[in-house]
């Protein structure tokens, strides 16, 4: 009986230990997983920046600003308690509301035509255009994606999700879809995907 008490001691541990580990799958650390920790971008063709994250997600009252963000534009955060419906806005939308975005595991399209040589507006209309119609398809495929015009930054085309920053200076259909295909719903602390 005494062998009998010992082996119980042990396989009850075992099967916790077991348990909690077969919930858990890889740990927390498998790409696509929502914590934005452990996605391997290799499979994204063109440079991105890893940006550190700022741990905080505090939400603070919509009109506040923030301006301890550790990249232009932002990709973490504290942020607005607010945020947009994904598509296209034709006026700017707050980076603290833009990340907010981000938290809510979306991706964020944001162009300069001010950047570099400016754009006329002419051929700023044709980039606006070009983008939306990226961003209008992937809406409508169920991608969470943010369109705004963002004037503080240097480059023409910035996209960003939850601690990843891509710039460039000219339209590229593929890279922004690449973008959104690799970094959409990479960071999901609410569950939104």
């Amino acid at each position: 009986m005494r062998v009998l008490r010992r082996n119980v001691l042990w396989v009850a541990p075992l099967a916790v230990i077991l348990l909690g580990a077969a919930c858990s799958g890889s740990g927390g650390d498998a790409v696509g997983d929502g914590d934005g920790d452990a996605l391997d971008p290799s499979g994204y063709a063109y440079p991105v920046q890893h940006i550190e994250e700022i741990e905080a997600r505090d939400h603070f009252p919509t009109g506040q600003t923030y301006d301890s963000y550790n990249s232009n534009p932002p990709t973490s955060g504290p942020h607005a308690d607010t945020f947009v419906p994904n598509g296209v806005s034709e006026l700017p939308v707050a980076k603290e509301v833009a990340v907010h975005n981000m938290e809510h595991a979306g991706v964020v399209v944001w162009y300069n035509c001010n950047a570099g040589p400016a754009l006329d507006t002419d051929a700023c209309a044709v980039l606006r255009n070009q983008l939306s119609q990226v961003v209008l398809q992937e809406v409508a495929d169920g991608n969470g994606v943010m369109m705004t015009p963002y004037s503080l930054m240097h480059a023409r085309i910035a996209l960003t999700a939850w601690g990843y920053l891509d710039t460039f200076e000219g339209f590229d259909e593929a890279r922004v879809r690449a973008f959104i295909d690799t970094f959409e719903c990479n960071f999901d602390p609410e569950d939104f995907c």
